[in-house]
């Protein structure tokens, strides 16, 4: 008898325990809901579902554009071991293509995709392939190169083979290129790129990129450069802020929302403040909707901006 009232004992706490987490839970979720609601730029949706757009070179971009990962089935864990695995099972083709086409829905122009022949990558490109074919799909895509020193030009052809719009050197390769002395293999992949019709740009994580190329005068049609606070891949994002003022040339900012632990109302809004003419960020197809219409609603509002709109 004793057990047994200890059992229901049990079982009453437990159930009470659980119900109050649930409340708390619960209660989480609409504090977490009313703060996004209040934070700028995620008010309710002005003006369709266009997006404002940038212009670099002859082609015409959205503000906010797609990153890859979500395409190449890649995201930043955190050692996380079940991301990989859930990336995949729910990344399948069908979704791919519904990203696609969701992104269009919501005004978003552009992809970033990886141009390697690895099996992710070439899936990306089929993809695309299909949805522009099958579907009458008109988003464009950007190309993250990874050139070889002794073979600069295999890797870019299949970006403009594959009908990019544009294409840049990824920015880990060209942190390295940097480090190495090697600006002249930047400006060769820029000038490859360029002669056969595309955008062509360089990433970096390292703000020693685009110092290195202006001092030498590589002629990019942007830069593909970090920005965020959360000290994710972009050191001393001020001194980043502080030289791009002077850099004439248009800035699309990525890592801006420090792969997922920034609210992308603060993320937007600090890179288009800190001076990047364009946001990249990797999303799902169920956030490509509120990351449009916060993007739509900031740059409706008033952006505190030094840094003229340079695209």
């Amino acid at each position: 008898m004793k057990n047994d009232i200890n059992r229901r004992g049990f079982l009453k706490k437990s159930m009470a325990v659980s119900a109050s987490v649930a409340a708390s839970l619960g209660l989480e979720k609409k504090t977490l809901a009313k703060e996004g609601e209040q934070a700028e730029g995620a008010k309710p949706a002005q003006g369709g579902t266009t997006l404002p757009m940038a212009r670099i070179g002859n082609v015409e971009m959205s503000r906010l554009i797609a990153g890859g990962n979500q395409i190449n089935g890649y995201a930043y864990g955190r050692n996380l071991l079940f991301v990989p695995g859930l990336m995949k099972h729910y990344l399948t083709d069908a979704k791919i293509l519904e990203i696609f086409e969701t992104a269009e829905k919501n005004g978003v122009n552009t992809i970033i995709m990886n141009n390697s022949p690895r099996d992710a990558e070439a899936r990306g490109i089929r993809l695309l392939n299909q949805y522009w074919k099958e579907r009458g799909g008109k988003i464009q895509w950007l190309a993250q190169c990874n050139p070889k020193p002794e073979d600069l030009t295999t890797n870019l052809k299949i970006a403009i083979d594959q009908g990019a719009t544009g294409a840049f050197l990824q920015g880990g390769l060209a942190d390295k290129w940097i480090k190495e002395g090697k600006v002249d293999l930047v400006g060769k992949v820029v000038e490859f790129i360029k002669m056969n019709g595309l955008i062509a740009g360089t990433g970096g994580h390292m703000l020693e990129v685009p110092m290195t190329c202006e001092k030498n005068g590589v002629d990019v049609d942007f830069y593909f450069k970090t920005l965020n606070k959360a000290d994710f891949h972009c050191d001393e994002p001020q001194k980043v802020i502080e030289f791009m003022k002077g850099v004439k040339k248009p800035w699309i900012a990525y890592k801006v929302l420090g792969a997922g632990i920034v609210r992308p109302s603060e993320g937007f809004k600090y890179a288009f403040e800190g001076g990047a003419d364009v946001v990249v960020a990797g999303m799902f197809d169920y956030e490509m909707e509120e990351d449009a219409t916060i993007v739509r609603n900031l740059l409706a509002g008033k952006l505190k901006r030094e840094r003229p709109w340079l695209a």
